[in-house]
């Protein structure tokens, strides 16, 4: 922000959510149109396809190959998302089960985006502000979980942002920790998460941010309409119910300790008790004050859930129906930009050149094929000849 310095655009309310909107579109445009005019680019077969194709009697490239597709090098495309979630599992074959799944979601009423809103503005209205202190606080977050080991040494960590439709962005954190510092006890997670309300006596601030931003709810019976209501149940099956010790739950995530005090607090109207408070890192939710949930991850099983919910690609939703016949044209292109859906946080991150995800240690891509079966990249003016008779083709990295 600078001072002294007029600038109506950012001040435009609503207008400059969709002026943000409508300027990353039109970058992702270009970049889609880069890869629809250069598909020669990525134009690409089996080898033992091409002998095949030879012997039938075809000559030119331009009739063979996978058409219209988007490259793996297009961020947030299918292949692109794929890629990612193989590069995530192979870090857990590498490393085990990841320890601890956290999520930690923008506040708006932080106090570096209060401070440069004017007294017209609304923080929705300024995705620019939302992005660069979200991004500040995800930096931090890195800081704190692989230089300051707040959970100790760090095997391997991946986070990803994603994006409401309508919200702030939030982003999801898995870490798998090294042998010596595993989570295997109960004794070890009540060190690191915690589903009570503290004392509002002892620990007062605390107590306000696990009341502000930790409640679940009120849902169930309490209130039926609520958002996280699925045939009337919560989807998140709250209210918890209680438990006077944590213990190793039978399926993915353990039985938090959550202790029948009788005392309750009032939110959105109804008075919640403990079996309503998300799980929470008191340090973190201290620091960062914004709602954090810190889950421990205590069984194979959940690796496979984190990972599809992280990559499972962008909001989108489009059907279209068509006679069943082999030579329809699929346009990857097409069918990826007819059904996008952009919200002014993520086009101002996306602007910013931001990362959608990370990933630590990196993961390497070897190829790996049989015998005559590896893939060929070939423009469409080349002939088959030329493009089997080229010494370098029988040259990959396996070989």
């Amino acid at each position: 922000m600078r001072d002294n310095e007029e600038n109506g655009v950012l001040h435009s309310g609503r207008l400059f959510q969709q002026y943000s909107v409508d300027e990353f579109i039109k970058v992702e445009t270009q970049r889609l149109d880069f890869a629809s005019f250069n598909q020669d680019l990525f134009r690409i077969d089996v080898l033992q396809g091409l002998l095949d194709i030879l012997r039938l009697g075809k000559r030119e490239a331009s009739k063979i190959g996978k058409q219209n597709f988007l490259p793996t090098s297009f961020t947030g495309g299918p292949r692109d998302m794929r890629q990612r979630y193989m590069d995530a599992i192979a870090l857990v074959q590498h490393f085990g089960k990841p320890d601890i799944f956290l999520t930690i979601t923008c506040n708006p009423s932080w106090p570096e985006i209060k401070e440069h809103l004017l007294p017209t503005d609304e923080t929705q209205n300024r995705p620019d502000l939302i992005s660069r202190v979200f991004r500040a606080k995800v930096e931090e977050m890195k800081t704190d979980i692989l230089k300051r080991s707040i959970f100790g040494k760090v095997a391997a960590f991946m986070y990803s942002i994603e994006f409401q439709k309508r919200g702030l962005p939030h982003a999801h954190f898995l870490v798998i920790l090294t042998d010596d510092y595993k989570l295997l006890t109960p004794e070890a997670y009540d060190k690191f998460v915690c589903a009570e309300l503290p004392d509002p006596d002892t620990y007062s601030y605390l107590h306000k941010l696990v009341v502000k931003h930790m409640m679940h709810g009120p849902c169930g019976h309490l209130n039926p309409t609520n958002l996280c209501m699925k045939r009337n149940e919560c989807k998140f099956k709250y209210p918890k119910s209680f438990a006077d010790e944590t213990t190793k739950g039978k399926n993915s995530y353990p039985i938090y300790r959550r202790r029948n005090t009788g005392k309750s607090v009032k939110v959105r109207k109804q008075f919640l008790d403990n079996s309503w408070v998300v799980p929470y890192n008191p340090y973190l939710l201290c620091k960062y004050n914004c709602h954090i949930n810190v889950e421990v991850c205590s069984d194979i099983k959940v690796v496979k859930y984190i990972y599809k919910y992280i990559y499972k690609g962008h909001d989108k939703i489009s059907f279209g129906l068509h006679e069943d016949n082999a030579n329809i044209q699929i346009n990857e292109i097409k069918e990826y930009q007819s059904a996008r859906w952009v919200s002014p946080p993520e086009a101002m991150w996306r602007l910013f050149a931001f990362p959608i995800s990370e990933m630590t240690p990196s993961v390497y891509h070897l190829p790996l094929h049989l015998d005559g079966l590896q893939f060929v990249s070939f423009k469409k003016t080349n002939t088959i000849d030329s493009i089997v008779k080229n010494p370098m083709i029988k040259k990959t990295m396996l070989t």
